[in-house]
């Protein structure tokens, strides 16, 4: 500690007089100084006035790009499709297949493309699909084929399914009202169809319940 304290005094005796000393260090330190600070009043310089230029020109660009009259896309959906029209006025077409999930593609391929004899066309499964959701589609296009062979085995213009509201039993509505009807009927009520014999019952009454279940299971898995 003794050394420690010794070593600090004498470091406090010594005067360093940078400003105007003459000693070596103290001359090399002032040189060392004035390069630094011209170097820095240098590159000020530089920055306030050489590329005083550029950062022009560039704002200049700023400004026209802001007055120019930025032209976009237009874009709206018709029928399901998405029409754009571009700028140079020509159009995209994308058709509404390709944002339809892979599962409601299989329904529309198996009612429109698949089944034979089908009645139910674009037009008529639109509605169902309006007020169906996509798993109660499913059931109520499988209880169609099992009801009526899709429409094909019945003289109604809409109701294939057997689905006689207020239990009676000439009910043949508008195709947009029977849709409405068995969708939300279904939905409600019939869901576990052809999986709760029950249920299976209570909607075929009694009627071949089990050639009817094999028919709508197999309408199903083709879905």
């Amino acid at each position: 500690m003794k050394a420690f304290r010794d070593a600090i005094g004498r470091f406090k005796s010594v005067k360093i007089n940078l400003l105007d000393g003459q000693k070596k260090g103290e001359i090399i330190f002032r040189r060392i100084f004035f390069v630094a600070a011209i170097y820095g009043v240098i590159a000020l310089l530089g920055m306030l006035f050489i590329d005083k230029p550029k950062y022009e020109e560039y704002i200049k660009e700023v400004n026209e790009i802001e007055a120019f009259e930025v032209i976009e896309e237009k874009e709206e959906w018709v029928d399901g499709d998405r029409v754009t029209e571009k700028v140079d006025g020509s159009f995209e077409v994308v058709p509404a297949e390709v944002f339809r999930s892979q599962s409601l593609q299989n329904i529309e391929d198996f009612v429109l493309k698949e089944y034979p004899g089908s009645r139910i066309d674009r037009d008529y499964l639109n509605k169902l699909e309006l007020y169906c959701s996509e798993d109660t589609l499913r059931v109520v296009i499988g209880i169609s084929v099992a009801e009526t062979s899709m429409g094909r085995n019945t003289n109604r213009d809409s109701n294939f399914w057997g689905y006689f509201k207020g239990g009676n039993r000439q009910y043949d509505p508008s195709r947009e009202e029977m849709a409405k009807v068995i969708c939300e009927g279904i939905a409600k009520s019939y869901m576990n169809i052809g999986k709760n014999n029950r249920v299976t019952s209570i909607y075929t009454g009694n009627d071949s319940p089990i050639t009817w279940t094999k028919n709508f299971n197999w309408a199903i898995s083709q879905m």
